[in-house]
């Protein structure tokens, strides 16, 4: 439930919609907005007027190329899509309830659309040597230089007389971390001598925040996407990485499923070699377990030893699931692509973005 003082806060936003709340409700980042006209949702989000730009031309693009399954932005009054207040943007969708009976499926059905966007904007990029030494170095240096700080942290670790809970399981997986980490670098070389070898290079439209949580069901049960806000043209693999690590963290996560799910996405676009070299390069980076570290650094005297010992584990098991899925993978070629299932490569100009 929201305040008084809220409902005043959200007036001059929904002014722009000739909508009067009898009702508001809080669901995060999301308002709900309940009038005579109906309900609807509210997102605020923070984005910059290119990328607003570049938000909206996204959901518009996807319906003109045949992808239907995202949800849709209602126009304000004076027709712009988004509304900005101060530092805030809002726009305004249909609210679409919650319903338990679909959410055993919904990790096939999110796979299946995340596909079907990159298949409908599927494109090979001319290839361009600077951009792909550009995009190795880049990721390289990044690895390397938090290798040698979690590398640092390891010795100033090993020289304390009485070392932390949290300090004695990182050093406990140490050596595991860093084989994992040397593959990721591994697999990353490979990448960039096929793509220096072979001269291409494949982007689509990138959803650029995968996860269950975005995607919905209309009243008639059909899957619709949403959250659009971080959308990239970029290689395929990056979403199916953001997807994936996020992934091995359910409670029911098996790497069989996970091959499942990953053949869903591949009927509509089966990886090239050098991408599934790069998807698994991605996967086993162990940035999360990096990230726990920098977590205990910043919020030691704030979180207790149980807590961050207990998140560093959550991650370091979250590494093995990805090492398991990963060897199972690399075992397995592709399905293959179903008739009618084909990529559509859409050849555009500078001007169309996708």
């Amino acid at each position: 439930m929201t305040t008084e003082r809220e409902t005043l806060n959200y007036g001059p936003v929904l002014f722009h919609y000739d909508l009067f709340p009898e009702k508001l409700e809080r669901h995060g980042r999301v308002m709900k907005v309940i009038t005579k006209r109906g309900t609807f949702a509210l997102k605020e989000a923070e984005m910059s007027e290119d990328e607003r730009n570049w938000f909206t031309h996204v959901i518009q693009r996807l319906s003109e190329i045949g992808f239907h399954q995202v949800v849709p932005l209602y126009p304000t009054k004076f027709g712009d899509y988004t509304v900005q207040l101060g530092s805030k943007t809002y726009y305004l969708m249909p609210w679409f309830a919650s319903d338990d009976r679909n959410e055993k499926g919904k990790e096939e059905i999110l796979l299946d659309q995340i596909g079907r966007i990159h298949a409908l904007t599927l494109k090979e990029q001319d290839f361009s040597n600077e951009v792909v030494e550009h995009s190795y170095q880049f990721l390289m240096n990044r690895w390397e230089n938090r290798q040698f700080e979690m590398e640092r942290f390891t010795e100033e670790a090993e020289q304390k007389t009485y070392m932390s809970p949290f300090e004695l399981t990182y050093l406990s997986h140490f050596h595991q971390i860093m084989r994992m980490t040397e593959e990721a670098k591994r697999r990353l070389k490979d990448w960039y001598d096929t793509c220096q070898r072979e001269k291409r290079y494949r982007s689509v439209l990138c959803h650029g925040k995968v996860s269950r949580n975005h995607l919905i069901f209309n009243p008639t049960g059909e899957g619709h996407l949403l959250n659009f806000e971080k959308a990239v043209l970029d290689t395929p693999v990056r979403d199916l990485a953001v997807y994936f690590r996020r992934a091995v963290h359910q409670r029911e996560w098996s790497k069989e499923h996970g091959k499942q799910l990953l053949d869903i996405y591949e009927k509509h676009v089966p990886l090239l070699n050098e991408e599934r070299g790069l998807f698994i390069s991605y996967l086993s980076y162990p940035e999360p377990v990096f990230n726990a570290v920098d977590l205990y650094y910043h919020k030691r005297n704030q979180l207790s030893q149980i807590e961050l010992v207990h998140r560093l584990e959550k991650r370091i098991r979250a590494m093995k699931n990805i090492r398991d899925f990963c060897e199972l993978i690399m075992q397995t070629p592709p399905p293959p692509l179903e008739m009618g299932n084909a990529p559509t490569k859409i050849h555009i100009n500078d001007e169309d973005h996708i």
